[in-house]
């Protein structure tokens, strides 16, 4: 029998040799990924010939497990990189650029790093969903846009899970939705098969857990199709930053819209009601969760925020890092109107995308309750929701609405109408003539729309938590143009109100400091035009200031340099 002093030698060699090889692997696994096949240029060479008199003929290659680095390298060499994206499809076959089977020589030449004279940067997006048309999209169709204005050699690589969509597609509704004008030849889409994999439906328990580990598989994937030199999440998948990290370290940029788990949610759940032992498993369990979201925050080079509360719980979590905030780009520019006419129809919008938590269902309630206290529906605002939606299930929710409101609420269809999928031009529209806005949510991290009311001249009517309160609707000073810390007559730029609904709902301090949306409808109507036009012009000083798409790219530009700066230069320049 061994005797338990070899026993533990033992044990203790095998331990320090495991983690040595640990050690080793974490030091070659970047070169083992991003190196491309011996002789792989020599294999481009020859089937490039073999169609040098078809140029038009599709060329596809495959290299296996090491088709992403190729795929990387002839990005680098390509004289359109858009040409080198894997197709809605997404099979692992490269096809060969069109332009470049014009120049055969050129370009297998360009496939040696020391031989290009033009270094390209590719900076990966990291955006499952790039094509849902929300405020988030807008952030990361602003960042590529900025990005790529930056420097001619910046290529954006946008790893997406919308198969459904063709490049073609995708930039045209990014055109149409957001007007903005994007280099679509330094563009490369990298098509995703795994995105299931972080929705929310494929986890119906352990949610959170399932979404983590969802999105490390689906990083992996992503790098493994075309690893990028900046990897940039705009979306909030930070479970997967590790695997960024061991596999390329190369520097990652994190857009945090909204924390994954908060210290908020943990308190929540101290005060909820219910089973003591399942709160007890599910504390523990989320408390095990946090420590490994503040773990995956020590890979992050650069961490920034879209807002105060969110920076304020990002700082509280990742404490290894200082975060910084950006505001979203709401083209605010492109709203302000010119002029202090206050021709305006006597209607609300409501723009937000049809969700549930978006609260349409509380909007119409108070909309029917308000309408119930008048003697005269003329005096009534007319009610216009206005939003995308991304599935059959969202639609569905749209006439679910409809019925509810019209049907069993009564509300006439004059006064309440639905529009959806809206090009932006009829949202412009809307903006200009409407004169009131609507925000709902509870705890937005942010609030597009909000800043689109407000910039288009509306008078915001928004619930009291989180961006809107903290960031947007916020007392300015007209005369010096700036941020004041109190909200009066003079310095007002829009209203508030709370519900019991609430999940915060305080009955003793919310019902005295805020009224419910339907108490503020009374409010709003009775409004002189001399007081409307003053909430108006302040806010749009405000936002203009604040939240302007110019904005946004001096300070995403001042990210970037930044990270380039740390690594020294252009990373593509430095690797292989």
């Amino acid at each position: 029998m061994i005797e338990s002093s070899s026993l533990v030698l033992i044990l203790a060699s095998v331990l320090v040799t495991s983690l040595a090889l640990i050690k080793g692997l974490i030091i070659v696994l970047p070169n083992v990924f991003l190196r491309p096949p011996a002789r792989y240029r020599a294999r481009i060479n020859n089937a490039m010939k073999k169609v040098e008199l078809e140029p038009r003929k599709n060329v596809q290659m495959d290299f296996g497990w090491k088709h992403g680095s190729v795929r990387r390298q002839m990005i680098l060499a390509a004289a359109k990189p858009c040409e080198y994206g894997n197709g809605p499809l997404s099979n692992n076959q490269i096809s060969i650029g069109v332009s470049d089977k014009l120049e055969r020589k050129q370009f297998v030449n360009l496939l040696v790093p020391e031989l290009r004279t033009n270094a390209r940067t590719l900076y990966g997006f990291f955006h499952p969903y790039c094509n849902a048309g929300g405020g988030g999209e807008k952030v990361l169709w602003k960042a590529v846009q900025s990005t790529l204005a930056r420097n001619p050699g910046n290529v954006a690589l946008i790893y997406t899970g919308d198969t459904d969509a063709t490049p073609q597609d995708i930039l045209h509704s990014v055109g149409k939705r957001f007007d903005y004008e994007l280099d679509k030849d330094r563009i490369v889409f990298i098509y995703l098969e795994k995105r299931r994999f972080v929705d929310s439906k494929m986890w119906p328990h352990f949610t959170l857990l399932g979404q983590a580990l969802g999105s490390s598989l689906l990083t992996a994937e992503a790098l493994y199709k075309c690893p990028p030199d900046v990897w940039c999440d705009t979306m909030g998948y930070p479970f997967g930053y590790p695997v960024v990290y061991y596999l390329t370290k190369i520097p990652i940029i994190t857009y945090t819209h909204y924390p994954v788990i908060s210290t908020d949610m943990l308190n929540k759940l101290k005060l909820s009601r219910g089973s003591k032992l399942l709160k007890t498993v599910k504390y523990c369990y989320w408390t095990l969760f946090m420590m490994w979201y503040r773990h995956v925050g020590s890979y992050v080079t650069t961490a920034v925020t879209n807002s105060t509360w969110t920076n304020n719980h990002i700082k509280q979590i990742w404490n290894n890092t200082i975060p910084r905030i950006i505001y979203p780009p709401c083209s605010t520019e492109k709203l302000v109107l010119k002029h202090d006419n206050w021709e305006r129809k006597n209607q609300v919008v409501v723009i937000a995308q049809f969700r549930p938590e978006k609260r349409h269902e509380l909007i119409i309630a108070s909309f029917a309750q308000f309408i119930g206290t008048l003697q005269n529906n003329s005096e009534a605002p007319v009610l216009i929701l206005i939003g995308s939606t991304r599935s059959q299930e969202d639609r569905a929710y749209v006439h679910k609405l409809s019925f509810w409101a019209h049907e069993e609420l009564k509300v006439p269809r004059k006064l309440l109408k639905f529009h959806t999928d809206c090009p932006y031009d009829q949202i412009k529209q809307y903006l200009s003539e409407s004169t009131y806005g609507i925000n709902a949510m509870w705890n937005e991290h942010f609030g597009i729309a909000v800043v689109e009311y407000v910039a288009s001249g509306l008078i915001p009517l928004v619930h009291a938590s989180a961006g809107p309160l903290l960031d947007i609707v916020v007392p300015w000073d007209v005369e010096h143009r700036s941020q004041v810390k109190r909200n009066t007559t003079e310095t007002r730029t829009g209203f508030f109100f709370k519900d019991k609904s609430d999940p915060d709902y305080d009955e003793l301090l919310d019902a005295k400091k805020y009224p419910t949306l339907s108490e503020l409808f009374v409010t709003v109507i009775n409004l002189t035009a001399n007081e409307k036009k003053g909430i108006s012009k302040r806010g749009r000083e405000c936002v203009l200031h604040k939240f302007s798409d110019f904005k946004f790219h001096q300070d995403w530009s001042l990210v970037l340099e930044q990270v380039e700066s740390r690594s020294n230069g252009i990373p593509s320049k430095k690797r292989k």
